[in-house]
């Protein structure tokens, strides 16, 4: 069975936008959970993870170009323009893309510990830190960008 695919459209600036806007409110969900004794650090972990995705089909979006949906960090990475200057390395890349898959399910779930969590905090911020730049670079102002 072969991938799917998110091929863009002709709204490419407004569509990676949201895009970067759900990774925004992503990555406040997991610094809100960070620490908190009444959150799973694993649902914060997945949060960071989520948002570190959703920047980097951002990118990709925005460059008007397709992607795999996967949630393989290091494949998008590879899908995304040569000159996206994301400082996670692949082996970041792909730690995140594993700590996601333990955070759904109950049998890895419970390993997730409180420095995981921040470590996928960490690696999530630098990747959106990287998708604005990317952005600018390109003329948008992200700092208007919303998810209304």
């Amino acid at each position: 069975m072969s991938p799917k695919h998110k091929k863009p459209s002709t709204g490419n600036v407004q569509e990676a936008s949201r895009w970067l806007a759900f990774a925004r409110g992503d990555i406040e969900t997991a610094r809100a959970f960070l620490g908190s004794a009444a959150v799973p650090n694993r649902n914060t972990a997945y949060m960071a993870q989520q948002a570190a995705e959703k920047a980097i089909k951002a990118v990709i979006l925005l460059d008007n170009l397709a992607f795999e949906m996967t949630h393989d960090l290091a494949a998008l990475q590879a899908q995304a323009p040569p000159d996206f200057s994301n400082v996670a390395s692949t082996m970041d890349l792909a730690w995140l893309a594993d700590i996601e898959t333990m955070a759904r399910y109950p049998d890895e779930g419970d390993t997730v510990n409180g420095d995981d969590a921040e470590r996928a905090v960490g690696i999530a911020n630098a990747i959106l830190t990287a998708a604005a730049r990317h952005f600018v670079g390109r003329g948008v102002d992200e700092t208007t960008i919303t998810a209304g």
